[in-house]
């Protein structure tokens, strides 16, 4: 199937900063659900597939001493990366399917990964183990991907035409529509304990739980119908899940729809603490 294909690189981080502000308001304003000690000097954090390490930049000003941190960035290209560098943030090409600096491993207090791990294809587990062999003992990771299931009846028909169009897409790369669901289980075979897996209800247009992220929840979810558009494109005879004439006509349709009826996007969050040496058992979550 066609690579992860964007229509702009301004455009993908436009959409991706309104997501992660949307999604920030189904976390009570929270940057990240793992309990991170934001209060310690000296916290080095790794953020996966951080486009243009804006994650990072709202990570940095919950800490109590930012100039102390070691905040680093990693994505497939230098294209998403800004110019000049944001303030105390380093950026690095990195292929979440390729060897990881040994250098890195055991080394990270926090690292954070959001919206990727269908890249991996079949290879999710092996992607997931190597980030956390990043983590160091006592540090935290966070995964957060949408688990979209099975789509309803009770969702509008361009809201099921994007879920059946992504997972088709999906299914070229060797991933189902539900592999977030294995993201807790995976954590769990990597050792790590106190492990914790939250479904955020992110809603779109009306139904977002804060009227004020209408708009920007809507041109985020059709920024992303966009690189779907450019990417079925690609494909020799098109996607199967729709006729041409749907296709034609599904982007229109589904912004309308987005902000007349409104949508649910369901993200999995998965958090956990890599165990100290002398640690032992297990505590885990399930919400």
């Amino acid at each position: 199937m066609p690579e992860y294909y964007v229509n702009s690189v301004e455009g993908e981080n436009k959409r991706l900063e309104q997501a992660a502000t949307v999604v920030r308001t189904y976390m009570d304003g929270k940057v990240c659900l793992a309990p991170v000690d934001t209060e310690r000097s000296n916290l080095k954090v790794l953020d996966s597939a951080a486009n243009d390490g804006y994650w990072l930049s709202q990570f940095r000003t919950v800490l109590k001493d930012p100039e102390s941190a070691t905040l680093i960035g990693t994505d497939i290209g230098e294209d998403r990366f800004p110019d000049p560098p944001r303030p105390g943030i380093t950026m690095q090409v990195q292929d979440i399917n390729k060897p990881w600096p040994e250098s890195w491993n055991n080394t990270f207090d926090f690292v954070h990964q959001t919206l990727v791990l269908f890249q991996a294809g079949a290879k999710q587990r092996d992607a997931i183990n190597s980030l956390a062999k990043l983590v160091k003992p006592g540090g935290y990771i966070e995964l957060m991907e949408p688990q979209y299931g099975n789509v309803g009846d009770a969702d509008g028909l361009a809201h099921r035409q994007f879920l059946n169009m992504l997972g088709e897409l999906w299914a070229m790369r060797g991933c189902n529509s539900d592999f977030a669901a294995n993201i807790e289980g995976i954590i769990q075979d990597c050792g790590f304990v106190d492990v914790k897996s939250v479904l955020l209800p992110v809603g779109i247009g009306p139904r977002t739980k804060d009227p004020k992220m209408n708009n920007i929840s809507v041109e985020s979810t059709v920024g992303g119908g966009k690189n779907i558009i450019k990417a079925g494109k690609l494909i020799p005879g098109g996607l199967k899940c729709i006729s041409p004439e749907d296709f034609e006509t599904w982007p229109a349709r589904f912004e309308e729809e987005l902000r007349t009826h409104g949508a649910f996007f369901p993200l999995r969050v998965v958090y956990a603490r890599k165990p100290d040496a002398s640690s032992n058992g297990k505590q885990n979550g399930h919400n």
